[in-house]
């Protein structure tokens, strides 16, 4: 008997959520392997949702206004599920031969109120068709998935390693090619206090940078793509063997592509060759990993990065010809163990580089070293329920009325920013 398997990317469940090349690209990846058994079908809650699209491509998502849970009401701010709406999810699935197998992805793990709602219409669609759940929440928070989500299975970890890899993932099921995601490696070396990544991916593993490049040529030859984002947790590590073989092919081509690289890159890898590689194939608003410029902070979460690998990366990637207003540098607000007045003087110091300060909210991420020692100490329950992992909210609930602080902080890095 011929296989059919439905996969599911759910809603967002959010305050804030925009579109930086959000694609399920495991739910991709496990479709190539499937396809080998039977026949695929995806549905993309994300899909067809952009509005007012912007020239790289990303851009807001369509959002619907909805009543928050019981224990975020005490939260001042308006709350949406991002996506399709769910009469078009409903007529979606009536177009789908009842499967043999579903799986459903997950993303934040603060997201599950949408993984939760898809799982049960799944059920009321097919509700003899056992249902999958895996991804980032179904791993960090498999207990409360086991318990809450409704799905039969929850698969903790990745579902395919690199070895399994057989063909390029199946991007041709998606409604959007123009921006498409890519990864050159998973898992990172580093062990930062406040990062899952080891949890998600334990062993750093390279791919082929010959295969990554023919699967960009194939994306730009069959839909046209010019449009990429890397989300590597480690992409410029192990440079030689990885990101400079790839790029120096992508300059041999000819192509004119676009690279995007929304997760921070190190600093420490950044060399004369690298940035003159980026420099000519198209890569656009840099983001690089500071978190602090306290010196006893970067020791202490992992030093993964310092202050003078920093300076000396945004000297040559100016010197290359990148502007201020291509060189973002991500600095962690809201952290228990960083004050406001830490993070202004961490904003100023990016600045002084001639490079962006660029906001990122702090939330605990269960599993994680800070997680636990906040757990340990009382500060936070160790079941801490999801929705409070939430960046946008999280400062609030542990130190009520910082959110002012905050949305100050905010206010002077775009003032510094825009110097």
């Amino acid at each position: 008997m011929r296989e059919r398997t439905l996969l599911v990317h759910p809603w967002i469940y959010d305050f804030a959520a925009h579109d930086f090349g959000i694609k399920p690209i495991g739910l991709l990846r496990i479709a190539s392997l499937l396809r080998q058994r039977g026949d695929v079908y995806l549905v993309d809650c994300l899909a067809g949702c952009a509005r007012s699209k912007k020239e790289s491509g990303f851009s807001k998502l369509r959002k619907e206004n909805i009543e928050k849970p019981g224990i975020l009401k005490s939260i001042e701010r308006p709350y949406f599920r991002y996506g399709i709406s769910i009469n078009l999810f409903k007529e979606k699935l009536s177009g789908v031969e009842e499967p043999t197998a579903i799986y459903v992805t997950s993303g934040m793990t603060y997201w599950y109120p949408g993984v939760m709602l898809a799982i049960k219409i799944l059920k009321e669609f097919f509700p003899k068709v056992p249902v999958t759940l895996g991804g980032i929440y179904a791993t960090l928070c498999f207990e409360h998935a086991k318990t809450n989500s409704g799905s039969d299975h929850v698969w903790r970890g990745e579902y395919i390693d690199s070895g399994q890899e057989t063909d390029f993932p199946a991007y041709d099921l998606l409604e959007d090619k123009d921006v498409l995601p890519l990864r050159i490696s998973r898992g990172c070396p580093f062990r930062c206090s406040y990062c899952a990544s080891e949890i998600l991916s334990p062993a750093f593993a390279q791919r082929d940078p010959v295969r990554v490049f023919e699967e960009l040529m194939h994306c730009k030859k069959v839909f046209g793509t010019e449009t990429f984002v890397f989300y590597d947790d480690a992409l410029f590590y192990k440079p030689r063997s990885g990101i400079k073989k790839l790029l120096r092919m992508v300059k041999a081509s000819g192509n004119a592509l676009n690279f995007y690289t929304p997760n921070g890159l190190h600093a420490r890898f950044i060399d004369e060759e690298l940035v003159c590689l980026l420099r000519d194939t198209g890569f656009r608003d840099l983001r690089l990993s500071l978190e602090t410029s306290d010196k006893n902070i970067q020791r202490l979460t992992g030093d993964k990065v310092n202050n003078v690998d920093l300076e000396r990366a945004v000297l040559l990637l100016k010197e290359a010809g990148f502007e201020k207003k291509d060189i973002g540098v991500y600095i962690l607000v809201g952290a228990p163990w960083h004050d406001i007045k830490r993070t202004e003087e961490d904003i100023l110091f990016v600045n002084s580089l001639g490079a962006r300060a660029v906001l990122a909210s702090y939330s605990p991420i269960p599993g994680t070293e800070d997680y636990r020692t906040l757990s340990d100490n009382g500060v936070i329950e160790g079941d801490l329920d999801p929705l409070w992992h939430n960046n946008t909210i999280f400062s609030e609930r542990l130190m009520p009325g910082m959110m002012d602080e905050i949305r100050n902080l905010r206010r002077l890095t775009a003032k510094m920013n825009m110097i």
